[in-house]
């Protein structure tokens, strides 16, 4: 009987020879699915396809339309594909602009296929009331000016005196969105303390507010700081008078971060 040969000529090599020709024959019979999935990968993830090229924003005004654009441009450029239409989650991008654009009716987020999309918004909510002169207006949550007001029309807005009587009109950006958000917050928590406000006042710049109480002091913010640590100082002050069984007869400054000074 002749001995089976190992050399690698002898009966090895058809066996090899037939196994790869079964993978080139199965490499075959799948390569439409394996060309499939490599356009589509290279489609959704490495081409212009679905790359979002164009935000359309329609809002009531040229300076909320530029901030709603900015704060969206923002929020792609913040997140991994991000700027890719298919993964933008339209809903998440809405909450985000809401809670920067807290005064806003309503805002839609609309998706275009397959890389358009589009920021949708209706009027204002009035925030603040700006008092300049004998005149005093209604502002915008991003400090624009939306018409005078009119009787009966202040209702729980909070009303800033601009002691510099600067002229304005419909239309003028009187403030800063931070100013807006700042003022109200302090207005929510001086009304909820009881302590007025009588009087919201601004001077040259609106860097200092100052709050008249109906206790017949003044409380002096900075409105670049944080409200929040400001409010958290002034009722810990007040706390401290009150077990003391004092009360400031001018002023509270609060206007230090992280400190409070009354007389």
């Amino acid at each position: 009987m002749p001995l089976k040969s190992n050399d690698p000529d002898g009966s090895a090599k058809p066996k090899e020879a037939m196994r790869l020709s079964d993978i080139l024959r199965r490499l075959w019979h799948y390569s439409p699915y394996i060309i499939a999935l490599t356009l589509v990968t290279y489609a959704v993830f490495f081409s212009n396809l679905f790359l979002i090229s164009r935000v359309d924003v329609q809002g009531p005004n040229t300076s909320l339309s530029q901030g709603l654009k900015e704060e969206t441009d923002k929020y792609l450029s913040s997140r991994l594909l991000g700027r890719n239409w298919l993964f933008m989650n339209g809903g998440e991008l809405k909450t985000s602009l809401q809670k920067t654009f807290t005064g806003q009716e309503s805002i839609i987020v609309q998706k275009s296929f397959p890389n358009r999309l589009s920021i949708k918004t209706d009027e204002q909510k009035p925030s603040l009331v700006w008092k300049t002169g004998s005149k005093s207006y209604v502002v915008s949550v991003n400090g624009s000016v939306m018409s005078e007001l009119q009787a009966g029309q202040l209702g729980e807005l909070p009303l800033v005196n601009d002691n510099s009587n600067i002229p304005t009109k419909t239309g003028d950006r009187v403030v800063g969105r931070d100013f807006v958000d700042f003022t109200n917050k302090v207005f929510e928590f001086i009304k909820s303390s009881n302590l007025g406000p009588s009087l919201m006042s601004v001077s040259d710049t609106t860097v200092e507010l100052r709050v008249q109480t109906t206790s017949g002091y003044e409380i002096r913010f900075n409105s670049l700081a944080s409200p929040e640590s400001q409010i958290r100082s002034l009722s810990s002050t007040l706390d401290l008078l009150a077990a003391e069984n004092k009360k400031p007869s001018e002023y509270i400054d609060l206007r230090v971060d992280g400190r409070a000074f009354y007389k």
